[in-house]
């Protein structure tokens, strides 16, 4: 019986018989490391996929995020070309004027109502 190992005893550590001679490590630990090898793999492969699978989810999150921005500013620039078409401030109508065949009496007249409309609103502004 001394060349059984105790319950005490490391399993790792070499056995030491009572001659003071050691003898080679148990087999069970090379057949425990053998058995272990295999699950790990498996925990790797479980694991990588689980890592592929969120990587997938989160590459399509990024891609509606990307679709959602895109259509946004498509949206906020035909909001801002129909603004600015409809937009009749006094400077744009003053451009629209300059390029109208129209007499010099004629503009005058309408540059006075403009800068008159363009004083009117700066006081109701402020």
């Amino acid at each position: 019986m001394a060349d059984t190992l105790s319950r005490d005893e490391k399993p790792d550590a070499p056995a030491i018989e009572r001659s003071g001679q050691q003898r080679p490590a148990a087999s069970r630990n090379k057949q425990e490391k053998e058995l272990k090898r295999p699950r790990k793999n498996e925990n790797i492969v479980g694991m990588m996929g689980a890592y592929l699978e969120m990587r997938t989810k989160q590459a399509e999150a990024e891609a509606a995020d990307r679709a959602k921005e895109m259509e946004e500013r498509e949206r906020e620039a035909r909001e801002k070309d129909a603004a600015q078409a409809s937009d009749f401030s006094i400077r744009r109508c003053i451009l629209v004027l300059n390029t109208m065949e129209v007499t010099k009496e004629e503009k005058a007249k309408a540059y006075a109502i403009f800068i008159k409309i363009e004083r009117l609103s700066y006081v109701l502004v402020k």
